[in-house]
Formats: structure tokens, sequence, C-alpha cells
């Protein structure tokens, strides 16, 4: 029922929850709807939303960028979810499989102080991005854990950024080069990646106005854009609705085994959060962002709804969840 969500995203608007938005359904392996509404940026001047607009995903990043790279690799025989992390980043917990980062009941905690991690970089004097990386990746690995492995869902950043170590950890390379040059441009994906082209900023939405500076092209996230440099599995791909779309296509395509086997890319089911080991329900899967974005996918019935929004421009404020819930039921088969 698109009126129905039009009129739901438009009084959204109207009520300043979001400056804009563009939703895009998916049916039967096609996009069927694509709609703009509202503006890309409301401060300091006003730009009127395309179709085009390229969003900050946040963590929709995590199972259209880490959580599909592992996905690929598990098709391909090279990764397992059963395999110990540390088996490729030695030095992390011992205990800790992928698919406990895939699921977030490693124990790991939701998050880390990005200004004590500055303290540290400052004294030890790293600038390099990749050492920086390194370093993120090493106080994860031994960082204090409250909870036991598999003894409780705690949602955690860190579990992808710790994902997106073990996937360059087999292919060699970062993982913006690896989908970039790989699934993204097999579907052509032409913008949709981490460290989006400069070339393309007026497209981009801008995020959160704060201290006399907008972010636009620079992810949102502080872990991801400080700690990571713009590059993490939590957070830093950047697309439009329609590649979104393309992307959940791709996703639905994909065997219902393979998608389960590998813990369905980092999306959230029914029943995510009952036990690490226990086989996850595929009838719906969704993921949300902090920014404002949101996909659910529907692989049984071929169905998919992306909405993406910039719900923290010009400031951080609001909640998105009555409208995600509202277009969730009226896109649903």
């Amino acid at each position: 029922d698109v009126d129905s969500a039009r009129v739901a995203i438009e009084a959204a608007i109207a009520d300043t929850i979001i400056p804009g938005a563009v939703l895009c359904v998916v049916e039967e392996g096609k996009i069927v709807y694509t709609e703009a509404y509202g503006n890309r940026a409301v401060y300091p001047e006003v730009e009127v939303m395309t179709e085009n607009t390229i969003f900050d995903m946040a963590s929709v990043s995590k199972p259209t960028g880490a959580g599909t790279a592992a996905l690929l690799l598990i098709r391909e025989g090279k990764l397992s979810a059963d395999d110990y992390v540390c088996e490729y980043l030695p030095g992390y917990h011992a205990d800790v499989q992928v698919r406990h980062l895939m699921t977030h009941y490693s124990g790991l905690p939701a998050y880390m102080n990005v200004r004590r991690l500055q303290t540290k970089l400052e004294e030890l004097q790293l600038t390099d991005d990749e050492a920086v990386r390194q370093f993120m990746i090493d106080t994860i690995g031994c960082c204090r854990r409250w909870l036991a492995v598999g003894e409780k869902y705690q949602y955690s950043c860190l579990n992808f950024i710790s994902l997106q170590r073990v996937v360059e950890a087999i292919v060699g390379t970062d993982i913006n080069t690896y989908m970039r040059a790989g699934l993204y441009k097999d579907l052509g994906l032409e913008t949709m990646g981490w460290l989006p082209d400069k070339a393309n900023i007026d497209r981009i939405a801008p995020t959160e106005w704060n201290e006399n500076a907008q972010l636009r092209g620079d992810v949102h996230d502080p872990v991801a854009r400080v700690m990571m440099c713009g590059v993490s599995g939590n957070a830093g791909v950047f697309a439009t609705a329609e590649e979104i779309g393309q992307w959940a296509i791709w996703y639905m395509s994909q065997p219902q085994e393979l998608r389960e086997s590998a813990c369905n890319a980092g999306l959230w089911t029914e029943d995510v959060q009952l036990a690490a080991d226990t086989l996850q329900t595929t009838v719906e899967s969704r993921h949300t962002g902090y920014t404002g974005t949101n996909v659910v996918v529907w692989p049984e019935y071929n169905r998919a709804v992306v909405l993406l929004a910039h719900r923290v421009h010009p400031h951080d404020k609001g909640s998105m969840y009555r409208l995600r819930t509202a277009i969730k039921e009226l896109v649903r088969p």
C-alpha cells in the first residue's frame, strides 16, 4: 500500500521527525516502486530530496557490508560460522566463533569510548590509517567482557568491526576494495561502498551539524569515523535506496541454506535473540541504522522494502520507530 506509505512519510516530514526520505519496494526480483519525499538538506540551505540521493547507511552497513562479505566467503568455502575468530586474528578472545559475532552473542560490550581511545592513540603517536584500525581491533580482542560467550544477546558494533577484520585477513585487502571490486561492481552498484567519492558530494544526504561543521560524505558513527578511518564493519557504507534494493534482490536470490549458514548476513530475524545456535527463521529479516536507515526482506515472498532517511539532520533528535514500523506493516506480504 504505497499510497498509505506516502501519507505516513509525509506526516513524519511535517512533524519534523525527518527532513526527507526515499522509499524503495522490491517485488519478484525487481524494483517496482521508488519515490523521494521532502528535502535532502534543510540547513544551511534547502535541497530537494531526489531518488538518487546517497545515504549514510549507519548500521545497515552491517548486513550489506561485512555480513555480506562473510556470506560470500562462506559460499566459497573460505570461512565457516563455526570458525574461531582467533584463527584469523591472533590474540583475539579464544572462545569467540564467527557466528557469535554475526548474532551478537560474543559477550563484547556494545561500544567503546572514542575520546579515551583517541587519547591512547596520541600517546602511541599512531596516525597511519591501518595502524589506527589495527590498534582498534587489538583493543577489542582483549577488552573486558561482562557476559560469557553465548550467555545473552547483546548488540555490539564491536562484533562487526571484528567480522570485518576476519574478512580482510582472508581476502588480503580492505573490505571496501574487496566489495567495490567484487559484488558491488557485479551488481552495478556504482556508488555503494565506504569512503564515498566526493565528486558526488551534492548527492549525499548530510547528517549532523555541530561545531560549525556538517558531516556530509563522512560517516556519522564516531568509532567508524575516528577509529576505523571511515572503513568499518559496523558503519560507513554509503548507498542509494535503489542500490540497497538491488542488494536485497541479490540476497533473497541466495539459497536459504546458505543464508542460514551465514547467520542471515547479520540481519535481525524473529528469533535472533533466542540463542546463538538456534536455526533462525527467515520469514522476515531486517536491520535498522542510527541515522534513519531501514531494510526489511521477506525471502519466502521475494519482497523487500527499503526506507532511507536521515533523522540526524540537522540535529540528532527524534525517533523513527513508529514510521519504520508503519512502513513495514503497510508493505509486508
